[in-house]
């Protein structure tokens, strides 16, 4: 592809194509209106990096709505099956990658064989050898990054209330201002990034003109938000409420509908949020040094208690699925302003996020 997106699967999403896990999965409602149920055997695979978003399976087709919206079709099938079936249990044990970051929150994969993050003044980019190389320079705190599909990267400064944008040639300008304290940042395929303005008690919408949409704000259901991904399947987002230890979800179907409790982990500071292919969702613990993982249904209701997936030795906040050559896609990272990052092999990949475009 010469021109245009890279998505990590989102073309699939948006065509209709099958998800991974075949049957009444991520946005399906089940024919027999069954929900989905999680399964616990330990037949997870190893290693191996498939294609995100590519697999057997009759999975929801996701067709364009109105307004930007996405209409989900009800797929085939009354709950999980193949690898969605086949998640195996925690706890697992972690497995340094690198520690030569410094004073990063949160990292991202360009998809192309690089981590970057943070390491003193500068944003680097680091490959599975081990070496690194300067990208840009960004002094100060750096919360959120995260990659848009037009190839910029969009950083959280909240020292100064803004999120920049860098350009693949380190170029870094403003692209929203004005914020309290951005935090969390989740792109989406038409180039808007949902965001969490932590102190400020709210869930927005960064729109490609720089204009700001607020989704919901205000406590409890939005107290000082932190993590943030937007579900394409389901067409909602989901947020940590950090020092809650709450997981909330927006239905962006119901407008104006508050957001409504998905699980709670109890005496946790909720950090990063993730979505694997399954629909199910990992947070970080900043506060422990843990990992959990989320089970949800078709609806994304929570299918039990949050599982324990590891602890580390080390402060950790954010977590990643490994995407691009020298990276498995089927190992979720883990870490934090403490400089390391973890490997975590659950066994599955995650969803679909954005990636910079091929090289011409």
């Amino acid at each position: 592809m010469k021109r245009g997106f890279r998505l990590l699967g989102w073309a699939l999403l948006l065509s209709g194509a099958p998800s991974a896990c075949s049957g009444g999965h991520v946005g399906a409602a089940a024919s027999s209106g069954a929900s989905a149920t999680s399964g616990e055997s330990a037949g997870a695979g190893e290693g191996g990096g498939v294609a995100t978003g590519t697999g057997e399976g009759g999975g929801a087709a996701v067709g364009a709505g109105q307004g930007g919206g996405a209409a989900v079709g009800a797929g085939a099938g009354a709950g999980p099956s193949g690898e969605c079936a086949a998640l195996a249990p925690g706890p697992f044990e972690p497995a340094l990658l690198t520690a030569v970051f410094s004073g990063s929150e949160d990292f991202v994969f360009d998809g192309r064989g690089y981590l970057v993050a943070k390491q003193g003044p500068n944003l680097v980019r680091f490959d599975a050898t081990g070496q690194t190389s300067n990208f840009a320079s960004l002094p100060g705190t750096v919360l959120g990054l995260r990659y848009r599909p037009d190839g910029t990267l969009v950083a959280a400064l909240p020292g100064q209330g803004a999120v920049v944008q860098v350009s693949a040639t380190g170029m870094v300008d403003d692209y929203v201002t004005g914020l309290t304290d951005p935090n969390g940042l989740a792109p989406d395929a038409l180039g808007n990034v949902w965001a969490t303005d932590l102190a400020g008690d709210r869930v927005i919408r960064l729109n490609p003109d720089a204009t700001i949409d607020e989704i919901a704000s205000g406590a409890p259901e939005v107290s000082e938000p932190n993590g943030i991904v937007f579900d394409l399947a389901r067409w909602a987002v989901f947020y940590t409420n950090s020092s809650a230890g709450e997981i909330r979800k927006i239905d962006l179907n119901n407008p104006g509908e508050r957001p409504s409790l998905v699980a709670t982990v109890a005496s946790s500071v909720l950090d990063g949020l993730v979505l694997d292919t399954c629909g199910h969702l990992y947070t970080v613990d900043s506060q422990n040094r843990t990992l959990y993982r989320v089970r949800l249904d078709a609806g994304g209701a929570a299918l039990g208690e949050a599982e324990l997936l590891a602890r580390f030795p080390t402060g950790v906040a954010n977590a990643q699925f490994g995407a691009g050559p020298g990276f498995d896609a089927r190992t979720l990272y883990v870490g934090g302003a403490a400089g390391s990052i973890y490997g975590v092999t659950v066994g599955i990949a995650g969803a679909p996020v954005p990636a910079p475009p091929e090289a011409p």
